[in-house]
């Protein structure tokens, strides 16, 4: 028998539904802000960037977003009306750690060509900028590399030391691919904490790893005796990765992406 297909109207529905919560989650959580929104769901990540995907959302969960954000449901679901309950968005704001304003100040800057401070090697600035810490930007195929030479340093990108739990494991690297689309598209910056080893602390985490010599960023799964290296969305390009746990502890994980920069340049 064959198999219904969904109306129309139905998938313009989901469809709108799907950008309305994007566009929320942005705007109060910032452009990186679903790992944030998802932990004050209970989700993982991933489940809920499937909802801005057009996965159909779950009353329950649709309900805790509502709840959450102070969203009006008439407008998420009708596009009518005012987008926030009143004053909702100042108490989300009011719940923000210093860092966390801090960070969706800078994301707002994105939408500026200057969004992040990029500084080459002979202009680094002194010790004096004591808030601050130079991570350097190394050629993604020397990511793996445990001791980075000082000649293989393109630039250096000044951050906030309160994002760098260890500031001196961490090394910058420019994605080449688009694996990780829409969380982080080809060409954005990551900073990885190469610290942070151990695959059972860094389960459901974006990492950069080394498979087969090839460095790479991906989510970590476990499953069994195996490291699952996950893209947003597997594909014949971008399949799932799996590896064996005692060999992904000794050679295959470079570290935790602890921070990144998805606008960088004009590409």
């Amino acid at each position: 028998m064959a198999r219904k297909k969904t109306p129309k109207v139905r998938i313009n529905v989901k469809a709108s539904l799907s950008r309305r919560l994007r566009e929320v989650r942005q705007e109060l959580f910032g452009e990186h802000g679903g790992p944030e929104l998802a932990r004050r769901l209970n989700l993982p990540a991933r489940t809920w960037y499937n909802y801005e995907t057009g996965v159909t959302v779950p009353a329950e969960v649709l309900l805790s977003f509502i709840d959450q954000t102070g969203a009006n449901p008439v407008w998420l679901l009708a596009g009518e009306g005012s987008k926030y309950r009143r004053g909702h968005e100042d108490a989300i704001l009011s719940e923000l750690t210093p860092i966390e304003l801090i960070r969706r100040g800078l994301e707002k800057l994105e939408q500026e060509p200057n969004d992040v401070v990029v500084v080459a090697p002979n202009n680094l600035p002194s010790e004096v900028l004591s808030d601050f810490v130079a991570v350097g930007v190394v050629p993604l195929k020397d990511l793996g590399r445990r001791a980075i030479d000082a000649a293989q340093v393109e630039s250096y990108i000044m951050a906030y030391r309160e994002w760098l739990p260890h500031p001196n494991e961490t090394v910058a690297a420019r994605l080449e691919d688009d694996a990780m689309h829409p969380i982080l598209p080809k060409n954005s910056l990551v900073a990885v904490d190469r610290a942070v080893t151990d695959p059972r602390e860094l389960q459901g985490r974006l990492v950069a790893a080394c498979p087969e010599g090839k460095p790479l960023v991906r989510w970590l799964d476990l499953s069994g005796r195996h490291i699952i290296l996950r893209p947003s969305q597997a594909s014949r390009d971008y399949p799932l990765i799996p590896v064996e746990l005692n060999e992904g502890e000794k050679n295959v994980i470079v570290g935790q992406v602890v921070w990144s920069w998805s606008r960088f340049g004009p590409d």
